[in-house]
């Protein structure tokens, strides 16, 4: 079950969901603006998420006292990627049943977190700053998320039905593949650092 959660947050699915995201945002017109805040949205969570990890395996750089490797990505992204679908699909419906949505979104992140701690893939730790992360970028995201207001109902209805067929084509094509993200990191890291010492968890989860 955990490892099927776990997939939820794997990058083989959500960074094309970014991406078709993105797309369904960015064209047609209106919502160039939201499209605009998806980018710097993702680019703040996935950054800093990849940042963090190099820092770790390159130099070792983390917080003292914690069991840290870098923040947990799959936490982070599924927290961004699953809320922020949930609250673009239901921009316009009543307030209640797009509370509702992204708590749904929500709550697929948070099972993707505890997943990483239950298959001890990831820290506690770890996970909490991941956590943290993504759900601070997915609310600045929705804050900001405009409504349709008098854009024509049926190029709504369009976008809404590409929306979602993309993201079941996605899903359908892309759940339970691995991205070899971790791996990608650490080709990088010589390279980065000069030098050929890639850091590691120095205790092990238990």
């Amino acid at each position: 079950m955990w490892t099927a959660i776990t997939s939820l947050g794997d990058s083989a699915i959500l960074l094309p969901l970014i991406a078709w995201i993105a797309v369904c945002l960015l064209l047609p017109p209106p919502y160039w603006r939201d499209g605009r805040r998806w980018l710097i949205a993702v680019a703040l969570c996935g950054g800093s998420v990849v940042l963090s990890k190099l820092l770790f395996m390159a130099w070792g750089i983390g917080p003292p006292g914690l069991n840290y490797t870098g923040f947990s990505g799959h936490t982070a992204l599924a927290l961004l990627v699953w809320p922020s679908l949930a609250g673009v699909l239901a921009r316009d419906a009543r307030s209640s049943l797009r509370t509702t949505a992204v708590a749904l979104g929500v709550l697929i992140g948070v099972g993707v977190g505890i997943s990483r701690c239950v298959l001890k893939v990831h820290s506690q730790s770890e996970v909490w700053l991941g956590g943290v992360l993504g759900a601070a970028v997915v609310a600045w995201f929705l804050a900001g998320l405009a409504r349709s207001g008098k854009v024509p109902q049926s190029r709504n209805i369009w976008r809404l039905a590409m929306l979602v067929v993309g993201a079941i084509a996605i899903g359908w094509g892309c759940y339970g593949r691995v991205f070899p993200s971790q791996h990608l990191l650490q080709d990088i890291v010589p390279w980065l650092s000069g030098h050929p010492t890639i850091f590691t968890r120095r205790v092990q989860l238990d």
